[in-house]
């Protein structure tokens, strides 16, 4: 598959997209090494299975790589980047290594605004169940796999194929699985949503001659991009699609549903994931199923199990009658999916801990923001993640915070760590669910919080 290149260094090791290779080139007996900035549970995991991993960049880490990789997250300063560049040696960004296994198996890539990784891991999942044995890259850990990937004996490949960069225009999958189109990561297409849509189009032109495009019915933009070339385009909705969901109940932190397919009802779906995202999140994953003739019975099977990746809807802690859950929300749309699954399971109280992520989204969602925190009792808005960039002059969680009060919401602006947790400590009463939310660091907010109330438990 490499032609020859026996050890790989991966720039940034640590990361989802770039640890889920590493794990599996290990599994195929490549020698891995690789740095990043900080030591972490992956890093930790990536040593055990055989990989160097140096906490920190040096051009010396370098030594006996044949092949270097990157991520968009890596700048090009970078001392490790730069000197394999300065020595000629081939470099290569993330998307272009994993082109290497999607376009030359079975490959299902998953593209989408919000969602990705959750259908990616139920499609991984079914398919599993189903006895398709597939390797899967997947953007988050997940229990049942014991981490970020999956490594599978047959020809199938299943990935998430990231549009905030543009790279997802490497793949050339079998299958495609679009579940929504929407404004973000706009930076990377000079500001023109237009161009998004272009890549959009131009990603399912890639589906190779004869595959398969899976298409959530109901988003506006999808319905008009059917390609030609395509053997079969399949869909799936609530209300519309060849595969669609009826009668949905919510119990618990779940949903019950039955499910029609293109010939009529096909059984009972029963979820442990929260909201009505997941429900179509579902659909996808059951469309591709049947698209593989996986038994009903084994996909019924498969989503029972299914408990969710790490930071989608994560309970970190439940005691005295409160819970604190992790969301990786970081965007109007998925902060509103998400709010709105907490309160359909009837809680006295939503508090939420929020992070912005990157000044530029801040920037072009400021009203959307305001406006997406309707069904939080209080929010506690921590400031900007920067994710690499810049500060924007005008552009900041007290901006934020001011616009979201003249919405009416009950918001405090709070900067440190260490005062949002004794803040959020003070308020909390037994009823409560708390949220940490954002693609930052806000996680450890949420893991500092729930280590504090386990320590409440223990105190009284």
């Amino acid at each position: 598959m490499l032609n020859r290149i026996k050890h790989l260094h991966f720039i940034g090791i640590g990361g989802y997209g770039m640890s889920a290779l590493a794990q599996v080139l290990l599994a195929m007996g490549y020698i891995v090494s690789g740095s990043d900035i900080k030591q972490s549970a992956i890093t930790e995991k990536l040593k055990k299975l055989g990989a160097t991993v140096f906490i920190g960049h040096d051009a010396a880490h370098l030594a006996g790589a044949e092949l270097v990789v990157y991520s968009t997250a890596i700048p090009p300063d970078n001392v490790e980047l730069q000197a394999a560049r300065s020595r000629g040696m081939p470099v290569w960004h993330r998307s272009e290594l994993l082109a290497r296994f999607i376009n030359g198996r079975f490959g299902i890539a998953v593209a989408g605004a919000h969602g990705k990784t959750t259908t990616t891991s139920m499609i991984a999942t079914v398919l599993t169940a189903g006895g398709l044995d597939p390797t899967a890259f997947i953007g988050g850990v997940l229990a049942e796999f014991g981490g970020n990937a999956r490594i599978g004996k047959s020809d199938i490949v299943i990935a998430e194929a990231d549009e905030s960069d543009n790279t997802f225009l490497r793949y050339r999958p079998r299958m495609a699985v679009v579940t929504n189109v929407e404004a973000d990561h706009l930076e990377h297409y000079q500001g023109d949503f237009q161009l998004l849509l272009d890549a959009y189009t131009s990603f399912l032109d890639n589906i190779v001659p004869g595959g398969t495009a899976v298409l959530n019915a109901e988003d506006r933009y999808l319905q008009g991009m059917h390609p030609s070339h395509l053997q079969k385009i399949v869909t799936y909705g609530l209300a519309k699609g060849d595969w669609r969901a009826a009668n949905i109940e919510y119990a618990g932190w779940g949903s019950r549903f039955q499910v029609l397919g293109p010939e009529g009802p096909v059984g009972t779906i029963t979820l442990v994931v929260p909201g009505l995202h997941n429900v179509l999140n579902a659909l996808a994953a059951i469309a591709v199923a049947g698209e593989f003739g996986v038994d009903f019975a084994r996909v019924q099977a498969g989503l029972a199990n299914f408990h969710g990746a790490e930071r989608r809807f994560q309970f970190l802690y439940r005691g005295n009658g409160i819970a604190v859950v992790d969301d990786y929300a970081h965007h109007p749309t998925e902060i509103r999916a998400t709010l709105q699954a907490a309160r359909a399971n009837g809680v006295e109280r939503v508090l939420v801990v929020f992070q912005p992520h990157r000044f530029t989204r801040t920037k072009w969602f400021l009203e959307e923001f305001a406006c997406s925190f309707y069904d939080a009792d209080q929010v506690i808005l921590h400031r900007i993640y920067a994710a690499s960039e810049l500060p924007l002059a005008g552009v900041s969680s007290r901006e934020l915070a001011e616009k979201m009060r003249a919405k009416g919401v009950n918001v405090t602006q709070l900067d440190e760590a260490e005062e949002i947790i004794a803040h959020v400590l003070d308020i909390a009463r037994p009823g409560d669910l708390i949220i940490t939310m954002g693609a930052g660091d806000i996680t450890e907010i949420g893991h500092r919080l729930a280590a504090r109330l386990r320590e409440k438990e223990h105190v009284h």
